[in-house]
C-alpha cells in the first residue's frame, strides 16, 4: 500500500511539474474563492497568451521569454488557498509578492524556488512551520513572513547559506527558539524584525557573526520572551551601522548600557522591561550619541533626570518608572518629553527655562507643586500640555491661552483656583481642555465667543469645580463639540437649546439646572442630568433613555415647590403609604431573622441562604459582569461562610463565633461562597468588611447585630473616593450587607447596600492579584477620573493593611448583560433584541471604546458580552470591568487574557506572544467579535458547529463568508421580524465592519473610524 501511495504521489508531482507556467497559474487561480476587485478572475484567461505561451495582460504577472518571472498580488483582498506546490515548476520566478490578502495554506515546497530574490507572504493566514530547505534559496534578498499569526514552531537552521539576504521580517507570528540560534547564522543583513513572536534566551550579540554586527541597521526583537541583561556577552561588539534598536516588552533586566559602542544609533526603545538602576546621563548629552528617540518607559529606573543637552534628541519617554528629584533644568532640542507617572517633585515653573523646542509636555501623576508660569512666552510650538494629578496651585495665567499651536490641555486633579481665562475658549486651535477636579470658580467666560469665526474646542471637561452662573448661549457656537462635562458644579438656569448634534458625551449632573432638557439632548441617559438638578425636567419621549434603575432615593424629584398645594398632598399620601410599607417589611424581616436564629441554633440552616429571586434580581445576581471560575476551592465550614476576607482583631466581638481566630490566621480560607454556575444564582449574604477591623458577622441580620452596627470601629486601611457624589466612609462600607454576585480570575464581585439605600458593586481582588500600593494608586486614580455615558465608572477604592484587602468600588447597575439577551432571553423573560436595539448597542459600545482609546489612550482590556450591561428600557449599553489590567500584576493579566481567549475574544496575535497584554488593537478585535454575536445571535464561547476545523465564532463566520454564504450568518430572528429585503443591506454593512475588526492586527481600523462607519450605516438606514 505504501508503495502505491508513493507512486501516486510521484505521478502527481510529475504532472504538476509538467505544467507550463500559464497552466500552473490557472491551477493556482482555482484556489481563489473571492476576488473583490475582479482583477485576477477576469484577467487570468487561458486565451490571453503571447506566441511563446506567456500570459498577456494577466494582472500582477510578469513574463520573459515564456517564463513567469514575477507574481505581484499585493493588497487585493484575495481569499482562498494558495498552493505553493502548484507553482513549484516556475523555475525562473524571482519575485513572489502576495502580501495583505487572506490566503491560507502552508509554506510547503518553499525551498524549491531557487531563483527567488523577493518573497513576501506577509499579512495572510498561512499556518504551520517554516519547512526545511530554506538554505536552498541562495539568491534570496528579501524574506517577509510577517503578520500571519499562525506560522510558528522553531525556526529551522539554514539561514547561514543565505549570503545575499538583506531583509528578514518574521514579526507577528508564533516562531520560537533561542534568539541567538537564529542571529548566529545571519550574515550581512540590513533589516531584521522578529517582534511579536515567542523567541527566548538572552540577547548575546557577542556571539553573532562580525558581518551581521557590522551591517545590521534595523533590529527589532520586541514582544518576545528575552531575558537577562541587555547584552549578556562580556565583549560587546562594535555596531557600525545600527540606527534602530527595539527590545521593548520583554523580560530584560539589569542596568541600561550607555551604548557608547553604537555610533549611529538614532532610535532606542527599551520600554516595558525590568531594567533598573540609574539612567545613564550620557544618553541625554550632546556629545554621546546621535539619538533622536529614547523610550525607557515602564521600567524600574531610579534617580533624577539631569539636564538634557543633546541637540539631536527629539522624543524622550521616561514615564512609569521610579524617577525622583526635580524637573530637568534644560530640555535641549527635545520636542516630546514624557516624565509622567514618576516621583518627580519640586516647582513646576522650572519649565520656563526649557526653551522653544517643546511640542508635547507630559508630566501627569507626579508630585509637582507651585504655579503655572505667567510670563514665559517661548512655547510657540507647544501642542499638548498634560500635567494632571499633581499639586499645582494658583490661577491659570492669561498667557496659557496665547500659545499659537496649543491643541490639548490637561490640568485636571490639581489644586488650581480662580477664574477661567476667556482666551482659552476663544482659541481656533485648542481642541481638548480638561480642567476637572480643581477649585475654579466664577462663570464660563464665553461672552466674546460670538465674535470668533471658528471655535475649535471638541472636548471640554470642567467637572468637579465650583463654577456657577447660567450656561451661556455661546456654548452653541462650538459646532465641533464631541464631549462636554460640566457635572458637579453650581450652574443654574436652563440648558441652552442648540448644542451641536456632534455631541457624544454630555454630562451636567450635580448642578442646579432647571427647565426642560432640549430635545436633541434627550438621547442621553438620565445619569447625564442626575443626581442634582432637582428642577430640571426631562420630558418623556421616544428619544429619552429612561434609566430609572440608576436613580437612587433622594437624588432628584424629591424637592417640591411649597406653593404647589396639590403636589404637597400627593407627597404626603405617598409618604404615608411608603412608611406603612417600610414598617411592614421591617416587621417581617425581624420575624424572619428570629426564625433563622432558631434554625441556626439547631444546626438546620446555613448562613448562606438560597432565595427565589425575581427575574430582574436573577439577572443582576447572575455572573453577568464576570466569567465564573470552578468552585473547587469553595469548601470549608459554614461558620464563616460568605465572609469577605480581611484581618480583624475585633472580629470576635461581632461574630459570636469561637472559630474567629482561624479566620485571622488564614484569611484566604474564608471566602466561602456558593459556586456561580451558569444556571445558579449566587446570593451569599455577607457583611462587606473593608478594613482590618471590620464588623464581619455571620449573624449580621440579628437584632443584636443591628445595634452593634452603630458601634464606632477603628479602621486601619484607607478609602479613596473619586466621585464626590458618593458619601461613604470605610465604617459604612465595612458594615454594609452584601451578596456575592459573581466571581472571576480577579476575585469576587459583591452587591453592597449602604444605609442611605445606595447600592454599590464592590470587587474584592484576590490575594496577590493587585499591583503594589503606589502603582495601584497611580493607575486607579486615572481610571477613576474617566467618565462616559456608556461606562460604569469607578467611584472609589479601598486599600487595607493586608495583602487580601483590596476593594474596587463602582455603582451597581441592576441590568442584564448582552450575553443573557443572546443566550438565555427565553428563560429570563427578556424581550427579543430587535435590529434597532442591536444597532444602538453597537453605537453605544463603539462610542465608549472610541472615547477610551482616543480621549484617554487606554484599552478596555476585557471586552466581552458578559461585560456589556443593557440598561432597560432603552437597552443602553454600559461597559464594565474596564482597564483592570492596569491594576493587576502581569501574572493576573495573563490569566485574564487566557480566560478571554477561551471564550474567543482574544486576537490571534496573542497566541504568538508569551506575554500577551491588552491593547487598542485587541479591543478592536474583541469589538468585532461582539458585532458578530449581535449579527448571528450566538455567544462566542458557546458556539457549536459541525464544520470541520471550526472552533470559534470568527472561524464559523469567515468560513461562510468565504463560501459566499454570508446570509447564513445572520440571526434568523432578525430576518423573521423585519424581512430579508429590508435588513440585508444594513446587516451586510455591519458584517463588513466586523470583518475589518477581526482582520490581522496591521489592517485593523481604529475605534474612531469604526464608530464613524457604524454611525454612517445607521444614519443611512434612518433616511
Amino acid at each position: 500500500m505504501q508503495t502505491i501511495c508513493s507512486v501516486i504521489l510521484l505521478l502527481l508531482v510529475i504532472s504538476v511539474s509538467g505544467f507550463s507556467d500559464f497552466e500552473a497559474l490557472l491551477e493556482l487561480k482555482k484556489g481563489i474563492q473571492r476576488d473583490p476587485s475582479g482583477k485576477i478572475l477576469t484577467s487570468w484567461d487561458a486565451k490571453a497568451l503571447t506566441s511563446d505561451k506567456c500570459p498577456r495582460n494577466w494582472y500582477g504577472v510578469s513574463c520573459n521569454s515564456g517564463d513567469v518571472t514575477s507574481i505581484d498580488l499585493n493588497g487585493l483582498g484575495l481569499f482562498g488557498n494558495f498552493s505553493f506546490p502548484v507553482i513549484v515548476g516556475l523555475r525562473m520566478l524571482q519575485n513572489l509578492s502576495i502580501s495583505n490578502n487572506q490566503f491560507a495554506g502552508t509554506l510547503s515546497k518553499i525551498g524549491s524556488f531557487k531563483s527567488l530574490k523577493y518573497l513576501d507572504v506577509s499579512g495572510n493566514i498561512f499556518r504551520g512551520s517554516l519547512p526545511s530547505g530554506i538554505e536552498n534559496l541562495r539568491n534570496l534578498e528579501v524574506l517577509n513572513l510577517s503578520g500571519n499569526n499562525y506560522l510558528g514552531g522553531v525556526v529551522p537552521s539554514g539561514f547561514g547559506s543565505l549570503e545575499k539576504l538583506k531583509y528578514l521580517d518574521l514579526q507577528g507570528n508564533s516562531f520560537s527558539g533561542e534568539v541567538m540560534g537564529l542571529f548566529s547564522e545571519l550574515n550581512s543583513v540590513d533589516y531584521v524584525d522578529i517582534s511579536r513572536n515567542n523567541f527566548s534566551g538572552s540577547l548575546d550579540l557577542g556571539l553573532a557573526k562580525s558581518s551581521f554586527v557590522s551591517s545590521i541597521r534595523f533590529l527589532n526583537v520586541s514582544e518576545n520572551s528575552l531575558v537577562g541583561d541587555l547584552f549578556a556577552h562580556d565583549g560587546i561588539p562594535f555596531f557600525d551601522s545600527l540606527e534602530v534598536f527595539d527590545a521593548s516588552s520583554n523580560h530584560l533586566s539589569g542596568s541600561v548600557p550607555v551604548f557608547s559602542f553604537v555610533v549611529s544609533l538614532k532610535i532606542l526603545r527599551l520600554q516595558n522591561n525590568q531594567l533598573s538602576g540609574f539612567l545613564p546621563p550620557g544618553l541625554l548629552q550632546e556629545s554621546s550619541t546621535v539619538l533622536t528617540e529614547l523610550d525607557l518607559s515602564l521600567n524600574q529606573l531610579e534617580g533624577s533626570v539631569g539636564s538634557i543637552t543633546s541637540s539631536t534628541l527629539k522624543k524622550l519617554n521616561l514615564s512609569s518608572n521610579r524617577l525622583s528629584g526635580s524637573l530637568p533644568l534644560k530640555l535641549g532640542h527635545c520636542a516630546i518629553i514624557d516624565l509622567s507617572n514618576n516621583n518627580i517633585s519640586g516647582d513646576f515653573s522650572r519649565i520656563q527655562s526649557w526653551g522653544d523646542y517643546a511640542e508635547v509636555i507630559r508630566l501627569s501623576s507626579n508630585s509637582l507643586t507651585g504655579t503655572l508660569p505667567g510670563e514665559t512666552s517661548q512655547f510657540l510650538r507647544l501642542t499638548s500640555l498634560e500635567v494632571a494629578n499633581n499639586s499645582l496651585q494658583g490661577e491659570l495665567p492669561f498667557i496659557l491661552g496665547t500659545y499659537p499651536e496649543l491643541k490639548g490641555i490637561d490640568l485636571s486633579h490639581n489644586q488650581l483656583s480662580g477664574l477661567l481665562p476667556k482666551n482659552l475658549f476663544m482659541s481656533t486651535k485648542l481642541t481638548d481642555l480638561n480642567l476637572s477636579n480643581n477649585n475654579f470658580s466664577g462663570s464660563l467666560p464665553l461672552q466674546d465667543a460670538s465674535s470668533v469665526g471658528n471655535l475649535s474646542l471638541t472636548n471640554i471637561g470642567l467637572s468637579h469645580n465650583s463654577l456657577g452662573g447660567v450656561l451661556p448661549e455661546e456654548l452653541t457656537r462650538f459646532r465641533n463639540l464631541v464631549s462636554l462635562d460640566l457635572s458637579y458644579n453650581n450652574f443654574e438656569g436652563n440648558i441652552p437649546d442648540g448644542l451641536p448634534e456632534s455631541l457624544k458625551v454630555f454630562i451636567v449632573s450635580a448642578n442646579n439646572l432647571s427647565g426642560n432638557v432640549p430635545k436633541n439632548l434627550r438621547r442621553f441617559p438620565d445619569s447625564a442630568f442626575h443626581p442634582g438638578n432637582a428642577l430640571l425636567i426631562v420630558p418623556i419621549s421616544p428619544e429619552t433613555p429612561k434609566d430609572k434603575t440608576d436613580i437612587t432615593l433622594g437624588n432628584h424629584g424629591s424637592h417640591m415647590k411649597s406653593s404647589v398645594k396639590s403636589a404637597m398632598i400627593i407627597g404626603l399620601v405617598v409618604g404615608a403609604a411608603l412608611l406603612a410599607l417600610v414598617c411592614a417589611m421591617f416587621y417581617f424581616m425581624l420575624k424572619r431573622q428570629h426564625d433563622e436564629e432558631k434554625s441556626d441554633a439547631t444546626g438546620e440552616k446555613s448562613i448562606v441562604q438560597k432565595t427565589e429571586p425575581s427575574p430582574s434580581n436573577v439577572i443582576a445576581a447572575k455572573n453577568c459582569v464576570q466569567e465564573t471560575e470552578p468552585s473547587s476551592s469553595v469548601t470549608s465550614t459554614s461558620t464563616n461562610k460568605g465572609k469577605l476576607p480581611v484581618s480583624s482583631p475585633r472580629l470576635s466581638q461581632y461574630s459570636g463565633s469561637e472559630n474567629s481566630s482561624s479566620f485571622l490566621k488564614e484569611p484566604m480560607e474564608e471566602l466561602h461562597l456558593e459556586s456561580t454556575r451558569k444556571d445558579e444564582t449566587v446570593s451569599s449574604q455577607v457583611s462587606l468588611a473593608s478594613s482590618s477591623t471590620s464588623s464581619l458577622s455571620r449573624i449580621q441580620n440579628s437584632p443584636d447585630n443591628l445595634r452593634s452596627r452603630q458601634t464606632s470601629v477603628k479602621l486601619d486601611g484607607n478609602l479613596y473616593i473619586f466621585d464626590s457624589s458618593l458619601k461613604l466612609t470605610a465604617e459604612e462600607l465595612s458594615r454594609a450587607p452584601a451578596e456575592a454576585i459573581g466571581r472571576s480570575c480577579h476575585g469576587t464581585l459583591y452587591r453592597a447596600v449602604l444605609n442611605s439605600d445606595v447600592v454599590l458593586a464592590v470587587k474584592w481582588l484576590r490575594e496577590g492579584t493587585a499591583k503594589g500600593k503606589k502603582e495601584f494608586a497611580r493607575e486607579i486614580k486615572k481610571l477613576g477620573n474617566i467618565n462616559h455615558p456608556n461606562l460604569v465608572s469607578l467611584q472609589a477604592y479601598y486599600w487595607g493593611p493586608k495583602e487580601h484587602e483590596k476593594l474596587v468600588i463602582s455603582r451597581y447597575i441592576d441590568a442584564p448583560c448582552l450575553a443573557f439577551y443572546l443566550q438565555e432571553a427565553g428563560q429570563l423573560n427578556l424581550p427579543p433584541l430587535l435590529l434597532e436595539n442591536r444597532l444602538k448597542i453597537t453605537l453605544d459600545i463603539a462610542s465608549c471604546l472610541s472615547y477610551l482609546h482616543n480621549g484617554e489612550a487606554i484599552p478596555h482590556g476585557n471586552l466581552k458580552s458578559t461585560n456589556v450591561l443593557l440598561k432597560p428600557p432603552e437597552l443602553t449599553a454600559l461597559l464594565t470591568d474596564y482597564s483592570l489590567h492596569r491594576l493587576i500584576t502581569p501574572e493576573a493579566t495573563s490569566e485574564q487574557v487566557l480566560n478571554a481567549a477561551a471564550l474567543g475574544y482574544c486576537p490571534p496575535e496573542f497566541a504568538s506572544s508569551s506575554k500577551p497584554y491588552p491593547s487598542l488593537k485587541s479591543d478592536v478585535y474583541a469589538f468585532g467579535v461582539i458585532l458578530l454575536e449581535l449579527l448571528t445571535g450566538k455567544v462566542s464561547g458557546d458556539i457549536v458547529c459541525s464544520d470541520p476545523g471550526v472552533v470559534e465564532l470568527t472561524e464559523w463566520v469567515l468560513l461562510r463568508v468565504g463560501q459566499n454564504r454570508a446570509a447564513e450568518c445572520f440571526d434568523p430572528s432578525i430576518i423573521e421580524s423585519h424581512g430579508s429585503r429590508k435588513v440585508s443591506g444594513v446587516l451586510t454593512d455591519v458584517l463588513q465592519v466586523a470583518l475589518s475588526c477581526i482582520s490581522p492586527a496591521p489592517e485593523r481600523p481604529d475605534m474612531k473610524s469604526v464608530s464613524q462607519e457604524l454611525s454612517r450605516i445607521v444614519l443611512k438606514r434612518t433616511k
